[in-house]
């Protein structure tokens, strides 16, 4: 098999594994909100099959997901593994962009397929591939939307945002929290030189593609169908209307993953020095290092646990809370003032690789701009589910990585430990 058509091969593994695991779909998997596909997307689907009412439906999530199913049940019926492995293909599909857009982007097919796979093997991202939920939906649409932007900011061809607008379209038609597109389309529109003429246009296409979601908007009154269970969802009314929670915890996140990503490499090239402590110390502080930036990017992740502490709050039938492996593994360690112990390492750790990171861009990039808009659509939510924010994490640490940081074979220890990991994890709950 040419190499060519190896890597996608392998990287459909994890998906024919778990179609096998759970016999050909027809098992339901455990996984996190597993049971929203029973009590809120399935009833949907069936509604939407019978009538198209957008007024009220029960799932928290805009329309198409569901109509898209819809009309697939229509086709080949509505047992539940034929409409799961709809939801397979699409998670397969998303896992082959980001795949090609790593390569794209300057990296070895092999770096970009662990990374893929890596991304493919998250319990957030696989998990819920195997049954109907709308997210990994929105993450094709949301690849497909970076994607064309970005071929957009390199060549200035307007039809490449437009292609972008109609996938940025169909994300937040899917689910409205990735609205944050819109924040990556402004960004392109405003940074590619135009003339006012095309400018115009694309401004245009932007405003069409936002415009079926902002009827929704009016029809509902707010973000969600009326008929929508305000416990299932992060931008329902009952909710702080500001939070850092949600950024702190993604930053936690970030640091989790750069430095499983980039840290092999980074040892490696320090054992390479072959000093001592004392004199490692003295070579590394006489370096063109941003050692100013680093240190105020440490603290503002400090500053950011003293506003909005990170406690894990666990989920009760009365009230809301947190889920996810980060959350539980912070609960093992003690508090300080107000926020685990593990958050106190993470959160300006995260902060300070994602500023090391950002800077190594050398200037607005894509992973830096789609990072910063989705920290900024973070704020209203209000819901810190870690199946929220993980996937679209190491979709950003996997779109930083670059040759270097995954040149040698011993670098990919860190991306094979976190991928067993992964799996551990998912065999486990």
């Amino acid at each position: 098999m040419s190499r060519r058509l190896l890597y996608p091969a392998l990287l459909a593994l994890p998906f024919i594994a778990g179609v096998a695991a759970l016999k050909g779909l027809t098992a339901e998997i455990h996984t996190f909100h597993g049971s929203d596909a029973r009590l809120y997307h399935l009833p949907t689907i069936l509604q939407f099959s019978e009538r198209l009412d957008f007024q009220r439906y029960p799932a928290a999530q805009t329309p198409l997901f569901h109509l898209l199913f819809a009309g697939w049940g229509k086709v080949l019926g509505f047992e539940p593994w034929r409409l799961r492995l709809l939801n397979v293909a699409i998670s397969y599909a998303a896992v082959l962009v980001l795949f090609r857009m790593l390569v794209r982007r300057g990296l070895p097919q092999p770096q970009s397929f662990a990374l893929a796979l890596l991304f493919a093997l998250s319990p957030y991202y696989l998990g819920a591939s195997f049954t109907l939920l709308t997210d990994n939906l929105a993450i094709l649409f949301a690849l497909l939307a970076l994607d064309r932007f970005e071929r957009f900011g390199d060549g200035e061809a307007l039809w490449d945002f437009g292609l972008g607008c109609l996938a940025m379209a169909s994300a937040v038609l899917t689910r409205q929290s990735f609205l944050w597109l819109a924040l990556v389309a402004a960004f392109y529109l405003v940074r590619v030189p135009l003339t006012p003429e095309r400018k115009a246009a694309g401004t245009g296409m932007g405003a069409l593609a936002l415009a079926p979601l902002a009827a929704l908007v009016v029809t509902w009154h707010g973000l969600v169908p009326p008929g929508s269970d305000p416990a299932s969802c992060g931008l329902c009314a009952e909710r702080d209307p500001l939070t850092l929670r949600t950024v702190g915890f993604s930053v936690a996140l970030f640091g989790v993953y750069a430095a499983a990503v980039m840290g092999p490499s980074l040892v490696r090239r320090l054992r390479m020095l072959r000093l001592p402590p004392a004199r490692l110390a003295a070579r590394l502080s006489r370096r063109k290092l941003p050692w100013r930036g680093l240190a105020a990017a440490a603290a503002a992740g400090a500053m950011a646990l003293l506003v909005s502490p990170l406690a894990y709050r666990p989920l009760s039938t009365a009230t809301p809370g947190d889920a996810g492996w980060l959350w539980k593994l912070s609960e093992r360690l003690p508090e300080l003032l107000g926020s685990s112990l593990l958050f106190w390492a993470l959160v300006p750790l995260g902060a300070a690789a994602l500023f090391l990171l950002a800077r190594r861009e050398g200037g607005p990039s894509l992973p830096v701009v789609f990072l910063a808009a989705f920290l900024a659509a973070a704020l209203p939510v209000g819901l810190v589910y870690q199946k929220y924010f993980d996937p679209l994490v190491v979709l950003a640490v996997a779109l930083l990585a670059r040759r270097r940081d995954l040149e040698r074979p011993a670098d990919l220890t860190g991306v094979a430990l976190a991928g067993l990991a992964f799996v551990a994890y998912a065999l486990s709950s």
